[in-house]
């Protein structure tokens, strides 16, 4: 049973914990798990593979027995945008001052746009993708 409270949190039974993690050990390859959605008799719908790729993360921390989703904000403190992109805060700010990545200045603190930060991380992953190709390219040549 979940009940649904009035500021959006969701509390869940400990019965519904345990279906997510019967339902995980049950999968034969709980990574390459693939939701469907179909509603009242209307063809099911594929998700697309952000959104399936969520409720995976979902279903496996309810089953762990802790979850806790949440938007973005607009804006984020710089310690947050660094694990976001998965760079230490010192390397962050070295983009920031380069001009890489858009900032704003709240008083002493830098804050930055979501949406910048979100586009630096998946172009940081367009590279390094890139980067592994031509990797494998060059050791298929040798």
């Amino acid at each position: 049973m979940t009940v649904l409270l009035t500021n959006g949190t969701v509390l869940v039974e400990e019965d519904l914990r345990a279906q997510a993690a019967d339902l995980l050990e049950r999968a034969a390859d709980p990574g390459r798990l693939e939701f469907v959605l179909a509603a009242g008799g209307a063809s099911a719908a594929d998700l697309s593979p952000e959104l399936n790729s969520f409720l995976v993360q979902v279903l496996r921390g309810l089953a762990r027995g802790r979850v806790s989703v949440s938007t973005l904000p607009e804006e984020l403190t710089t310690t947050v945008a660094a694990e976001l992109v998965g760079v230490s805060r010192p390397t962050l700010m070295k983009l920031v001052r380069s001009g890489e990545l858009p900032s704003r200045s709240v008083g002493s603190h830098t804050r930055l746009a979501t949406a910048d930060v979100l586009a630096l991380r998946r172009r940081r992953a367009q590279e390094r993708r890139e980067a592994l190709e031509a990797l494998r390219a060059l050791d298929d040549e040798l």
